[in-house]
């Protein structure tokens, strides 16, 4: 070894020494610190068309998108309408698309009026099976319900459970959000408090063994600050807000 390393060595092995025989805790206390607190932004209750319209404006900022269906009914058939825009259908072989459960999504007669257009929904059992991986991996287009979505972000949460693989929300190409107004809070603070008060709070975190919250599509940007769509999942995500009640 050379001597300007070694003596640069002998530099900072003594600094850390002169620093360990010094008397003083060696991290901040943090309690010590007066710092104001951040300011908290409140959002009041709102009416529902304010709440869809502010998820639709925060999703769209984040180069996602979003429509209110008015009509319950008409729900299937605007997801078959997405469909159509995203994959071909009508050809030699049924189309697919990767999916919860129809009786997780809350749509009625979706299965029936996909039927009509040759389109099927695939709920995948058993994803360590490699063969269901790969046919999962294959599909352009995933649909999921939520567990819950926040229009001050423009946010949704999912609970993975039998029925709602997380599959349907990360592989495909395009992420089709189904989203009832019941489920639609102003912010995360208020599903937390709605939870709370009717005593669901603790069990939902016990029986999840993950919640995952997608703030819309996948992005990924390189050194340079060139933002990709689409790197590490969906490309596209695309929310239909519905009126349950």
């Amino acid at each position: 070894m050379s001597a300007r390393p070694a003596m640069a060595r002998d530099r900072i092995l003594e600094r850390l020494r002169s620093l360990l025989r010094e008397k003083r805790p060696p991290f901040r206390d943090p309690i010590a610190h007066d710092l104001p607190a951040p300011p908290m932004t409140v959002y009041p209750p709102s009416g529902r068309r304010s709440l869809v319209e502010t998820f639709g404006a925060k999703l769209t900022e984040l180069s996602g998108s979003c429509e209110l269906v008015r009509s319950e009914t008409d729900v299937a058939e605007r997801i078959a309408q997405k469909i159509c825009e995203w994959v071909p259908t009508g050809g030699p072989e049924r189309t697919e698309v990767l999916s919860w459960a129809p009786g997780e999504l809350h749509v009625a007669r979706l299965e029936q009026t996909l039927a009509e257009l040759d389109v099927s929904l695939f709920v995948p059992d058993d994803m360590n099976d490699q063969r269901v991986r790969d046919h999962a991996a294959s599909l352009a287009v995933g649909i999921t319900g939520v567990e819950a979505a926040f229009a001050n972000t423009g946010s949704i949460a999912l609970l993975p459970a039998p029925g709602r693989s997380r599959a349907a929300s990360l592989l495909p190409l395009h992420h089709l959000v189904l989203i009832p107004l019941s489920r639609l809070y102003p912010t995360f603070e208020d599903w937390l408090l709605k939870l709370r008060k009717r005593g669901r709070l603790e069990a939902m975190v016990r029986r999840s063994g993950q919640i995952a919250f997608i703030t819309g599509p996948s992005k990924s940007a390189d050194i340079e600050l060139n933002l990709t769509l689409g790197v590490h999942g969906p490309k596209v995500v695309h929310a239909v807000v519905f009126d349950d009640e």
